[in-house]
């Protein structure tokens, strides 16, 4: 009951805001406006659907582009945000000091200081210094072509590995937090190493934490500055093609959704033989 009593302001807010839009952006989806004063709708089945696949080009592409990107990003986000969790969870001088550095991006993401930056064309996606200073035209030449595209591809990431983690790094720290102590005291009564402690212990007690991260940076990766998301409000708002944005938004919807449920079905297994065993 007092998580329902939490949730209840965002449950109430939803079904009195976000319903009615919800339902009148699906309906939207296989209709045709007639008048946008009355919102009369001519139905037209699946033909916004079939114009999104079969008819444009470019919403394929950020399809595919999004795909690739939570498949490069999301483990790199997430094994990150573990091994931080991990040593600043340990018994060290300035501990909260650290934490408060990890989760600044967070508060720096959003609101008047982030508008600020991107006025000033200052993104995390063109920040460039990380691999102008590993990666100087020096290095560049004893360095073959294709090793140096990784690299370059691979550094490209660290801002936003860096900018994306705060809030996992968290979650993270929850969930070692609440691993009762007694388990790694047994471990190392039995002269359990602490790789070994890692793999036994550490890793399986938080594979429900692991799950809600990846679901939470899949979710965040789609979220900010998406070329698919950029396309529909251009179709929507410039275009004024209101019902083919709103046929792109439910498959984008859709889309996220059965990649949410295959991460959740793969790690399902693994979940269930932890709450067994402890």
């Amino acid at each position: 009951m007092t998580g329902y009593l939490f949730l209840a302001p965002w449950i109430i807010g939803g079904i009195l805001l976000l319903a009615y839009p919800l339902i009148f952006s699906f309906r939207l989806s296989f209709s045709e406006l007639e008048n946008f004063t009355t919102y009369k709708m001519n139905w037209v089945g699946l033909a916004h659907y079939k114009q999104a696949f079969l008819g444009d080009i470019h919403f394929v592409t950020c399809i595919t582009w999004g795909l690739r990107k939570i498949l490069l990003e999301t483990p790199i986000i997430v094994i990150f945000s573990l091994i931080v969790a991990i040593m600043i969870s340990r018994n060290i001088k300035g501990k909260g000091f650290f934490r408060s550095i990890f989760f600044l991006p967070v508060l720096l993401g959003t609101g008047y200081v982030m508008d600020m930056l991107n006025q000033q064309g200052i993104t995390v996606s063109s920040m460039e210094v990380t691999r102008e200073i590993l990666l100087s035209p020096t290095v560049q030449a004893y360095l073959p072509q294709e090793a140096y595209q990784f690299l370059s591809t691979l550094l490209s990431y660290i801002p936003t590995v860096l900018w994306g983690s705060g809030v996992q790094i968290v979650l993270f720290l929850i969930g070692i937090q609440k691993i009762p102590p007694e388990l790694y005291e047994s471990a190392r009564v039995d002269s359990a190493t602490e790789w070994e402690m890692f793999w036994k212990i550490t890793l399986p007690m938080i594979s429900p934490i692991i799950l809600l991260n990846i679901i939470y940076t899949i979710i965040a990766s789609y979220r900010d500055s998406s070329p698919l998301v950029n396309w529909i409000l251009f179709q929507g708002f410039d275009q004024g093609e209101f019902e083919y944005a709103s046929a792109m938004g439910w498959i984008f919807f859709a889309f996220v959704l059965i990649v949410i449920g295959l991460v959740a079905l793969c790690m399902r297994p693994f979940i269930n033989r932890v709450t067994k065993r402890y």
